[in-house]
């Protein structure tokens, strides 16, 4: 249960990174403080991404050495 909930979250935060993306390429002009408040949205899925995906991959390497023995 705990892998299912784990994949939407990546591929909702990712879905949310996309978002975020497509919102400053559909403007001409980009108020600053909407933008910054865009920046720091962006900056906190990234880290919640770069520390699931560091999860992921220690999971990796547990298996690997399961798989080793």
């Amino acid at each position: 249960m705990t892998e299912k909930k784990s994949k939407s979250d990546i591929a909702s935060d990712l879905n949310d990174l996309q978002k975020i993306v497509e919102w400053f390429e559909s403007r001409e002009d980009v108020d600053v403080e909407e933008g910054l408040k865009k920046v720091k949205e962006g900056s906190l899925i990234v880290k919640r991404l770069r520390a699931r995906i560091k999860d992921v991959e220690n999971d990796f390497e547990i298996l690997k050495k399961d798989l080793k023995n």
